[in-house]
Formats: C-alpha cells, structure tokens, sequence
C-alpha cells in the first residue's frame, strides 16, 4: 500500500484530549529518542499492535464515519482520539489504544494515513524480557488471543494490516456502544471492550455473518451484561430495580 502524507512533519495545532480542551500543541515526527509526554505523528502502518485481534465491526462503522468526514475533520478527530505509545526495545513505537480507530484509517477513503498522539513512555533501553514484563504489569497489552488462548508477546502482529477479526471484541463493542456498560477510557483502563469480549466468549454464540443472528445475540449479550455474574467487569451497570 502507497501512503501519501498531505501534512507536513512538523505541525502546530490545538487539539482536544480526554474531553478537556489543551493548549496549543506542537506535534513531531515519531523519533525512538522522544520522550514520554511528546506528541507525536506516524504513518498508521509503523505502529505495532498491543493485541492481537479487533473487532470487524468498530473498524467498519469508524471507517463510514472517516469516508464521511473531510481531510480537516479527520485530523481533528485523530488528534482528538490521541493514541498513546509506548516506544520498546529497538524504538519501536507499540500502540496501548486506538488499534480500532487507526486500522480504520488504514481502509478508509483518506490517502492521509498520519495517526496523531502522545509517547506514554520510553522504555527503549530494557531488554525485551523486562520490557514485556513491564508493559503486563501496567495493563499497557492484551495477550490473548480470539481464541481466548493466552499468547506470548513474540507472537503478536508486526502491523495493524496483520490483526485477526474477533467477532466477541466485536460485540463488545456493540454492547457498550447500546449502553450495556460504561467506557472507562484509558489511562483508568487499557483493553476494557476485551475483558468484557471474553464474558461473552464462553456465554454465547451465533453466526457472525447474518446480521440477524447477531442482532439476537446483542440481545442476549445486553441482558448477561447487567447480571451478577459480570458486576465484576470495568464499567458493569447494575440493572435497574
């Protein structure tokens, strides 16, 4: 894939974070030596995922809404989304949120595949053993797979291009999205929508190809999500007396 930058390396912008409006930022490109707090641009496809699967149906509704934006509102969107990076071992910059929203840019209709964010640390001198250690122990990657196999983390995808489908992180989504629990956005938590995937992944199971099917399981999934056995889960509801 040819990817054309529209925008220049260096660029001066304001941007919206977390919900709160920041001061005017200066974004940089990605360098291994930048430190934590510097906001940074990359090409999407330079990234390297946390996880090893995504959910085809954030990606497809996240890639409507880009293909339906201008080139200007894009950006704001990306910037406003903010993907966090940690850079490990050899430089290489590891995304711990925004695999959905930056595999979407990738597909949608924009040429510009520039993802805009800010370096959560640089853990670039540890060795690989301590840095993989280091990145379970703050919940900054998942390593299980759609399966629901546990993984090593020399296994996970070199590119977002390289994610599997997983129908379970799918309707996650889908369930948070229809009020079913409440997004906990990172820094509180990484990789919410997968703790709650992998409920539903021994509790259900339907033909995620027929949108019927998965209407119904949607369903069943919203009324699991409000029972006592998922009040443990970040962002669990309880149902309504």
């Amino acid at each position: 894939m040819k990817l054309i930058s529209l925008w220049p390396l260096f660029l001066l912008v304001g941007f919206v974070a977390s919900g709160t409006a920041r001061a005017t930022t200066t974004y940089e490109s990605f360098k291994p030596t930048m430190t934590a707090g510097t906001a940074y641009t990359i090409d999407a496809l330079k990234l390297h995922p946390t996880q090893f699967s995504v959910g085809w149906r954030e990606i497809a509704h996240t890639r409507t809404k880009f293909d339906a934006m201008s080139t200007a509102e894009v950006i704001a969107y990306l910037q406003q989304k903010d993907v966090p990076v940690v850079i490990g071992p050899g430089g290489v910059p590891y995304l711990t949120d925004g695999h959905h929203t930056s595999s979407a840019l990738l597909v949608c209709a924009h040429s510009d595949k520039t993802v805009y964010g800010h370096i959560l640390a640089n853990w670039s001198d540890m060795a690989d053993t301590e840095f993989w250690a280091r990145m379970q122990k703050q919940g900054y990657t998942f390593l299980f797979h759609a399966t629901g196999a546990n993984r090593r983390s020399a296994e996970l995808p070199g590119s977002l291009a390289d994610m599997k489908p997983d129908s379970y992180r799918g309707l996650a989504w889908a369930v948070m999205q229809a009020g079913g629990f409440k997004e906990i956005k990172p820094p509180a938590i990484f990789f919410q929508e997968f703790y709650w995937a992998d409920f539903f992944r021994t509790r259900l199971k339907w033909n995620d190809a027929d949108e019927a099917a998965f209407a119904l399981a949607l369903q069943e999934a919203l009324t699991m999500a409000h029972s006592p056995a998922a009040a443990n889960l970040p962002g669990y509801i309880s149902p309504k007396p």
